[in-house]
């Protein structure tokens, strides 16, 4: 049997390897065995052990599989587990804790008081000669310079450094005076700490160079150094100075105003910023009607958007000299626009289909088929508010200047006027390449033909406003001094209409019926009932994605298509009330679902099975049918009149039945008026009560107002049982006329001005529903009892006759009914006044 020889020194670099490894990482190597050591007993299995060191640890430590099984072998026990935690202690004790120890060197041992920094080989010439000057003044003054820097000196360090403004400030006062540069260098050279002056440095080289010149004779009797002396020539080669003026000041502002025009004295032209160059580019494709994609498309064979750098520079070049006027983009401007489009990925290429895309910004907007409702109004405005290429912006010129401009051109503009001035003509002669443009000595000279003599600063401050880089507009200078009255053009007008004619109505203010829910869910519900329209069908069409919810738009097209005949505030109302409490921009379409569709059944009747549903009936009454109370007065006395009439003898239904030729129910006015006619009970009442009558039984047929008959006969019949069962109280003996009169007056009738008959059986128990279910049957037995209608027979007639003329005259009994409606009148307006104010509180 052979055993393997395990080699010591093989083993100990693995664990140099991993100790390498770990430190490097910041891994604690416990941390990856504890886990798998479950009874903390120090040993793991071997594939426990080769699963973390190849595993978890492989890809940080790299071992080798011969590496691992050495490492395995050296630190196995003999029952083949492997003792992990002695691995540890090798490889995390042979590092120090350097934290436990106490600093050796404080760093104060090097501090020395005179160290200075190091400058080149030029600054030091530099800084010998300004120490020697500043040795020479101190050695003259015979100054002693350390106490003035001692009063100076940080005292709670003392360290012998004062600050850059005390420094300053000390030589100043000692009359010492330096330029900006020379400054600079002693900073440079004595700074410490970043913020102060190493002054004992200082200070030391002064002493050595005054020691130095006096050892060597070089100083004369008053201190200074001797003119005669050899070394005072000093060879040496100085920098130059800056001259930070030139190439930054124009030479216009050295010389002032010139009446010679060169290319020299002109300002230099600065690089525009990007965006204003691509509004330039943007502005002159839109003036020439320049397509950018006829420029560029012929360099890209492959259509790939991306052309090289040079292809684009000739592109753009052609784009900026094509058209009637001329662009031209400086060698800059060029670099920064391709620098602003090159590939990302390809620096050599420019991205020319972005370019194009962002230049036709000016025409429209791409992509417009996705948003319809977006209005754009082309160009831009940073596209419009552009100023002239080279011009200035002339509400940025100095307000002296401009008013002087101002001044020169009504000046101008009254000589043209009195002597009659053709200056256009003068001007044309010089542009010859007729481009509304001349030089500028053109002209001066275009003006002194004429005999408008200017002095030379309002001269230039019409060339300040008129000029850009291609010269003097005239074009532009013509228009201030001769304006001319231009005639408008007819089509204006025409199109000032049609927008009026086209544009939206202005929005009215919501009234409180289109603000009133209940109102509109009546309107729409009517209609359903009507036509039988299933709500949902039209919502969920728009519902895609099934989230229950669809958008406002969405919401206002489905209402459209179910022609509901509302108005934008009441669809407006719709929104606000059934909007999607989570998202608002939404409109919950379930809910208003199935509130409309309660106008045919209730919701959840498997819970209440002994409900009743009730359908919805629909009125036929509409806007036309509303009577004021003034009208609804009128109305009962009409009524009350041809109730005297009853329909048992006048047989006015026939007739009406008559002429509606269509059983429709409803017949026109002029049949209306000529069935009152043929019964007598025309001449019962007013034209102004029939005119009420025809208003409150009014029904809308086709294009014209017709009146419902049959409503108007159930009015009549109500009336009638009324009338009728009166009687038969007071022919039975059951009661007088007085205590008749007093029921209905003092019980009934102070409901029914405010609640008419079904609203007050809706009020008396909790609901029409639960009043049916409680007193149908009562109603029943005692509708069984009622008598056959009566045609009032003699005897009892002058009974009631009496005992109404005893009680209160027939004279007094109408002024006294008059007086009450007028104050009932007063009062149901103060009541409706005062609950509708209430009613428009709680719906805001």
């Amino acid at each position: 049997m052979h055993c393997k020889q395990l080699q010591l020194g093989d083993v100990w670099r693995t664990c140099n390897k991993i100790r390498a490894a770990i430190f490097r990482m910041g891994i604690n190597l416990s941390d990856y065995f504890k886990p798998l050591d479950p009874h903390k007993n120090c040993l793991i299995s071997e594939s426990q052990f080769i699963s973390v060191i190849k595993g978890q640890l492989g890809g940080t430590i790299g071992l080798s599989e011969q590496e691992i099984s050495e490492l395995a072998d050296y630190f196995r026990v003999p029952d083949g587990r492997i003792y992990y935690t002695q691995l540890c202690d090798v490889i995390n004790d042979s590092v120090p804790n350097f934290g436990e120890n106490v600093d050796l060197t404080t760093g104060l041992e090097w501090n020395d008081p005179l160290h200075v920094n190091r400058l080149s080989i030029s600054e030091e010439r530099r800084l010998c000669l300004l120490i020697t000057k500043i040795a020479s003044l101190v050695n003259m003054k015979k100054m002693i310079l350390r106490p003035y820097f001692q009063d100076y000196e940080l005292v709670s360090k003392n360290n012998g450094t004062v600050t850059i403004a005390h420094f300053a400030r000390i030589l100043a006062y000692l009359n010492i005076l330096l330029s900006p540069d020379d400054f600079n260098i002693l900073v440079k050279k004595y700074l410490k700490d970043s913020y102060t002056i190493n002054y004992v440095a200082f200070i030391h080289a002064i002493d050595e160079v005054i020691q130095y010149l006096n050892k060597h004779g070089i100083m004369d009797l008053s201190g200074d150094i001797m003119s005669l002396f050899p070394g005072r020539v000093i060879d040496a080669e100085l920098p130059k100075l800056p001259r930070p003026e030139i190439g930054n000041i124009s030479a216009a502002r050295l010389f002032g105003k010139q009446s010679i025009f060169h290319p020299a004295l002109q300002d230099p032209k600065k690089i525009e910023h990007i965006l204003t160059t691509i509004s330039m580019i943007q502005e002159h494709v839109l003036r020439n009607r320049l397509r950018v994609n006829t420029f560029f498309k012929h360099f890209d064979l492959l259509n790939s958007g991306r052309i090289t750098v040079d292809q684009f520079h000739r592109g753009l070049d052609a784009l900026a000299l094509s058209g009637k006027q001329r662009f031209f983009l400086s060698l800059p401007d060029v670099e920064a626009v391709i620098n602003q489009y090159r590939d990302p990925c390809d620096s050599t290429r420019v991205c020319w289909k972005t370019f194009e895309d962002d230049i036709d910004h000016v025409f429209t907007v791409k992509e417009l088929e996705k948003v319809p409702t977006l209005k754009v109004d082309p160009p831009p405005q940073e596209v419009r508010d552009l100023p002239r290429l080279g011009g200035k912006n002339w509400q940025t010129v100095n307000t002296e200047h401009r008013d002087l401009c101002e001044d020169t051109v009504y000046k101008v503009k009254q000589k043209i006027i009195h002597r009659r001035i053709l200056l256009k003509p003068v001007f044309k002669d010089f542009d010859k390449h007729n481009n509304g443009h001349v030089s500028r000595n053109q002209m001066r000279q275009a003006l002194n033909s004429n005999g408008i003599l200017l002095s030379d600063d309002e001269l230039f401050s019409l060339e300040e406003r008129f000029n850009n880089d291609m010269g003097f507009n005239y074009f532009w200078f013509l228009k201030e001094v001769e304006p001319k009255p231009t005639d408008e053009p007819l089509y204006i007008g025409f199109l000032q209409d049609m927008k009026r004619l086209n544009s939206e109505p202005p929005k009215a203010p919501p009234s409180r019926k289109e603000r009133d829910i209940v109102q509109i869910l009546a309107k729409i519900k009517g209609k359903v009932v009507r036509e039988r329209i299933r709500v949902l069908e039209f919502m969920r069409y728009f519902d895609r994605c099934n989230q229950q919810v669809i958008s406002r738009d969405d919401f206002h097209r489905a209402l459209l298509i179910c022609r509901f005949e509302l108005t934008c505030n009441e669809i407006e109302t719709l929104l606000n009330v059934f909007a999607s409490p989570l998202r608002r921009e939404c409109v919950d379409y379930r809910r208003f679902s199935d509130v409309i569709e309660e106008a045919f059944t209730q919701p959840c009747l498997e819970k209440s099975p002994l409900i009743v549903p009730v359908q919805h009936v629909p009125t036929r009454d509409c806007e036309n049918n509303f009577l004021n109370f003034n009208e609804r007065l009128v109305l009962g006395v009409a009524m009350q009149k041809l109730s005297k009439k009853p329909d048992l003898q006048m047989n006015l239904s026939s007739v009406l039945q008559d002429f509606d030729k269509t059983n429709c129910g409803t017949v026109s006015r002029t049949n209306f008026l000529k069935a009152l006619t043929l019964r007598g009970m025309y001449n019962l009442i007013s034209n102004n009560e029939f005119d009420v009558i025809c208003k409150c039984f009014g029904f809308e047929r086709g294009m014209r107002d017709e009146v419902d008959y049959r409503a108007f006969m159930k009015a009549l019949d109500i009336l009638y049982a009324i009338l009728n069962e009166t009687w038969h109280l007071v022919n039975d003996g059951v009661l007088d006329v007085k205590d008749i009169d007093k029921v209905i007056s003092d019980g009934l009738g102070m409901r029914y001005p405010f609640l008419g008959i079904l609203e007050t059986t809706h009020l008396n128990a909790e609901g029409f529903v639960k009043y049916r279910d409680s007193y149908v049957n009562t109603i029943y037995a005692v509708s069984k009892d009622f008598k056959p209608t009566p045609k009032f027979p003699g005897p009892t007639v002058p009974v009631i006759a009496k005992q109404l003329e005893a009680d209160i005259p027939l004279n007094e009994l109408q002024a006294r009914r008059d007086q009450c409606l007028v104050n009932l009148s007063q009062l149901k307006k103060k009541m409706d006044e005062e609950w509708r104010q209430k009613c428009e509180q709680n719906v805001l």
